[in-house]
């Protein structure tokens, strides 16, 4: 049986400061698996999770495409039981959409880290650029701080760098726009820019040639149980082809 396709609209253009500083009251539905691939924007995301009612909700009191991931201690995906790894998720898996090297990948989001307890796991991804080979950039959350990992094929093997690493506020909506060029020379590029700001200008290699990257957002952390719960909440979701430079002082509205 073809899975549902969940239509999102999207939301009107509109200028906001270097972060918003409150959240709109938001109504949430939960998404079960009957809900099946959700569209974002064009592109087809799996739900990957546990299967909880809180795994991951859709918005219901805003124009924009809003979703929001919860995991709680031992939140397990039944792949990850399967395969006995000791991961915690709620992900969405845009493994459908996929680009090679040397293509120019864009995108941009608004996401909030709910206030909670102090968070802390051995690593704790909020979105990244997955791929075939290797992996080209992670955003992870740990200690409250904002982290960006880039990784890079290297005698056949996957090495990661560190890359930034920043403080963030819980409670607020903050901007991401990234620009990735995928390169196992030194043409590679990954731009990053948080709240207006750009906090990351690397060129270097990132990826690799070979590579087939795809992009995933939610929560993605190891190795549990991890007793802290998280919850992120993702809106105006956008990843192409498309030049999203306009995105970084225009950004879409979370409304």
């Amino acid at each position: 049986m073809i899975p549902a396709v969940l239509a999102v609209l999207l939301c009107a253009s509109g200028a906001a400061g270097a972060a918003e500083a409150t959240a709109p009251s938001i109504s949430w539905r939960p998404l079960t698996s009957a809900d099946g691939t959700v569209l974002v924007h064009g592109n087809a995301f799996v739900p990957e999770n546990a299967g909880r009612p809180w795994s991951v909700e859709r918005a219901l009191n805003l124009a924009c495409d809003a979703f929001r991931f919860e995991v709680r201690a031992g939140d397990q995906w039944s792949e990850d039981v399967s395969s006995g790894e000791n991961k915690e998720r709620s992900e969405f898996d845009g493994y459908k959409k996929r680009w090679g090297s040397k293509v120019s990948v864009w995108g941009a989001y608004s996401f909030l880290i709910e206030p909670g307890a102090s968070y802390h796991s051995d690593w704790t991804a909020i979105s990244q650029m997955h791929g075939s080979e290797a992996r080209p950039f992670a955003i992870q959350f740990k200690e409250d701080a904002f982290l960006v990992f880039t990784e890079h094929l290297e005698n056949a093997h996957a090495v990661g760098a560190l890359r930034y690493s920043e403080k963030l506020e819980r409670g607020t909506w903050h901007r991401i726009v990234f620009h990735l060029i995928q390169s196992s020379s030194n043409d590679g590029v990954l731009e990053l820019w948080l709240d207006g700001e750009k906090v990351l200008s690397f060129k270097g290699p990132v990826g690799s040639d070979g590579n087939q990257a795809y992009w995933k957002f939610g929560i993605y952390r190891g190795y549990g149980p991890i007793t802290t719960p998280l919850a992120v909440e993702y809106a105006n979701m956008e990843v192409g082809t498309r030049d999203l430079s306009d995105r970084i002082i225009n950004p879409l509205a979370v409304e």
